[in-house]
């Protein structure tokens, strides 16, 4: 875990101490130590556990060497309690309480039963309380929230910006709070010395290269050096004409206009009675999940991988659970018109037998919210 404190990625990767040996510890000398469940463990969970013990060996769990403190694996722990063993599986790491906060949040993450979003939350704070320089999308991959959630609780909190304005990405690299701040060190850099390479313009206002590169570029173009910048007229090149506005004619089809520079402008207006269109919004739908990007995390949860019909979804969806893509519309002119009154009702029957099964896997899904005190 050397330097695991200075980086907010691979080091904490609970798949990186795979290769940990695992040895039998009493359970007598092991002691509840990361607890993320507000409500503690959850004792169906912890009966799946034991049932699927029966037919399987459950993971070892993840141990802090400092007083031997389980990191992961509570539920596993109880499981072998309930079972009446004596001893359990464990893998032990050398790492600091914050260390093995965020190691059981990944951990989570990858497998088990899933945090209730107030349990993320509260463990974001303890996040944010031991590694404030951390940025908040590092933040927010650790804890299973989106960035601005995390933006949230660090103003909620008044956590003090670290020192020297930079905080820790995903990638382990320090970077300015405000872009823009390092933007415009680099604009007045390159006012100051319009000769000097971009390489020591980088190295003289602590901005990476490829920023210093767009800075260049933009202030060629006679915009601001941020990304929101706009064009002024004083710094537009001269060969940029300014666009004046021109006011609507009384008639629509009055012809073009001449302008004092020379320049014919055509006049636009909206028809009469019609509106102009709201604008719109990019990106503001997000694809659903594929099943190849759920299936690995799936394979890895306990209530699935160790029962029999959890083994048993997995393979059904792998055999009928495939993207049709853009290859059906092909394949339309492929069937033959003899066939067409027979294969149409067959892909009709199964369109509605798979919107069946989505409608009963939302109402259980609408029921175990009813349910779970914690909601979802």
């Amino acid at each position: 875990m050397e330097g695991a404190g200075s980086s907010a990625h691979s080091e904490f990767d609970p798949r990186n101490f795979d290769e940990l040996p695992a040895r039998e510890v009493p359970l007598s000398a092991l002691s509840p130590g990361v607890s993320l469940r507000q409500g503690g463990t959850d004792a169906a969970h912890v009966r799946l556990l034991v049932d699927a013990a029966d037919s399987a060996e459950l993971p070892p769990i993840l141990v802090q060497v400092d007083g031997c403190r389980v990191i992961d694996g509570l539920h596993r722990l109880e499981a072998a309690r309930l079972m009446g063993d004596e001893s359990i599986r464990a893998r032990f790491l050398d790492c600091s309480n914050s260390e093995a906060l965020v190691i059981a949040m990944k951990a989570n993450g990858l497998h088990g039963l899933p945090l209730s979003r107030a349990d993320r939350v509260a463990g974001a704070q303890r996040v944010l309380g031991s590694h404030p320089d951390w940025s908040d999308r590092a933040i927010a991959g650790i804890a299973g929230l989106s960035a601005k959630t995390i933006a949230s609780l660090r103003d909620r909190s008044a956590i003090a910006t670290p020192q020297g304005g930079k905080r820790i990405g995903q990638d382990g690299r320090r970077r300015p709070v405000d872009a823009g701040e390092g933007r415009r060190r680099a604009a007045e850099y390159i006012a100051a010395h319009p000769d000097a390479p971009l390489r020591q313009v980088a190295r003289a206002t602590d901005v990476s290269l490829g920023t210093v590169h767009d800075v260049s570029a933009r202030l060629r173009r006679g915009e601001g050096p941020e990304r929101n910048g706009r064009r002024t007229h004083g710094a537009r090149p001269q060969h940029v004409r300014p666009v004046h506005a021109v006011p609507p004619p009384d008639d629509m089809t009055a012809p073009a206009e001449g302008a004092g520079d020379g320049v014919r402008r055509a006049s636009l207006r909206v028809a009469a009675g019609a509106e102009a269109p709201p604008p719109q919004r990019r990106n503001h739908t997000e694809a659903p999940p594929t099943w190849a990007a759920v299936a690995a995390k799936m394979a890895t949860d306990p209530a699935i991988r160790y029962t029999a019909d959890g083994r048993e979804l997995l393979r059904w969806m792998q055999a009928h659970a495939t993207e049709p893509g853009e290859d059906w519309r092909r394949l339309v002119d492929a069937v033959p018109p003899h066939w067409l009154g027979v294969v149409a009702p067959i892909a009709e029957h199964i369109g509605k037998e798979w919107c069946l099964l989505a409608e009963r896997l939302k109402s259980r899904q609408d029921l175990c919210r009813k349910l779970s005190p914690s909601g979802p």
